[in-house]
């Protein structure tokens, strides 16, 4: 399964819209979004336009000191207007020196390891998390998924609690090594899933989150070792690759023995088409789609 992250704080409704659109014509199988209304209404006007019914929605949300639910502020006081915050975005968040996007920041924090000033922190940004997932399940939403990079166990089992509670067909949950060891790791795996079901869980094992910034073996290699650490536990879930994942991850991941059961890609996903995407006549050109969709369908297969 082809898992397209749209990323879980990416709230611009149009460039959710335009990726589902691509992704889902090139053979993606299951979206992930943020959860927000809108942006699961603007991945449904995707999906219809590209006359795909078997599509799956995944909503994603995050413990507090969790990457994915943060946001960029920039101090203007304390900026030199270098550019530098500009020129590394992904997501073309930053708009000046001074302003950044809050719907198009997925959190990643390039701006601020860039900023020679320290002028940028990240700022968390939070859901109603009890009202918005129950909404989602209701409207299609199968895949329910709680990133857990973050310490406050209090809040973590609050919101897995309410996952539970709204019974989708798959909750997932997402998970690195950056602030725990292996053996944390897995605890906290085996905690979360003692009193599922077998197999109605999903690991995305997260290599580097929001790393995949180039086609290499060596950018996917945190992710597949990742997905080992899950696989050699022998537990009754699914393995999702993720976290720095590209075109090598499915070859890696086979010669490495892992036997996953879908990859998921975000950071390079989007990149490949970043230059369609953001076209003003992207609806009215149909070549510039069929030339996003053909470059997003080479990344689909490879990850087959």
């Amino acid at each position: 399964m082809f898992k397209l992250v749209c990323g879980a704080g990416n709230e611009d409704a149009e460039s959710v819209k335009r990726l589902v659109y691509i992704y889902a014509k090139a053979g993606a199988e299951l979206f992930d979004i943020s959860a927000r209304k809108e942006i699961l209404d603007a991945a449904k006007e995707g999906q219809k336009l590209s006359n795909r019914e078997d599509l799956n929605f995944c909503v994603s949300i995050g413990i507090k000191g969790d990457p994915h639910i943060k946001k960029a502020k920039i101090c203007e006081s304390n900026c030199i207007k270098c550019g530098n915050c500009i020129r590394v975005c992904p997501n073309d968040a930053v708009l000046s020196s001074i302003i950044i996007d809050e719907k198009r920041c997925i959190g990643c924090s390039a701006c601020m390891k860039k900023c020679p000033a320290g002028a940028i922190r990240m700022v968390e940004k939070d859901v109603n998390y009890r009202e918005i997932l129950p909404y989602m399940v209701k409207n299609g939403v199968d895949f329910l998924e709680l990133h857990i990079m973050g310490h406050d166990k209090t809040d973590l089992d609050n919101k897995w609690r309410v996952i539970n509670e709204c019974a989708p067909k798959f909750a997932s949950i997402c998970i690195d090594r950056e602030n725990f060891g292996n053996r944390e790791v897995l605890e906290r795996i085996k905690n979360m899933i003692k009193d599922r079901k077998p197999y109605t869980t999903i690991i995305q094992a997260d290599g580097i989150p929001m790393s995949g910034s180039d086609d290499s073996y060596k950018t996917t290699l945190q992710a597949v070792a990742m997905a080992e650490i899950v696989q050699n536990a022998e537990l009754p879930v699914y393995i999702m690759i993720s976290g720095g994942t590209n075109s090598k991850t499915a070859e890696l991941a086979k010669m490495c023995g892992i036997n996953y059961w879908g990859i998921a890609v975000g950071s390079w996903a989007r990149k490949i088409v970043k230059k369609y995407t953001s076209l003003p006549d992207f609806w009215e050109n149909e070549n510039v789609q069929k030339e996003a969709i053909q470059i997003a369908k080479e990344l689909v297969r490879a990850c087959e």
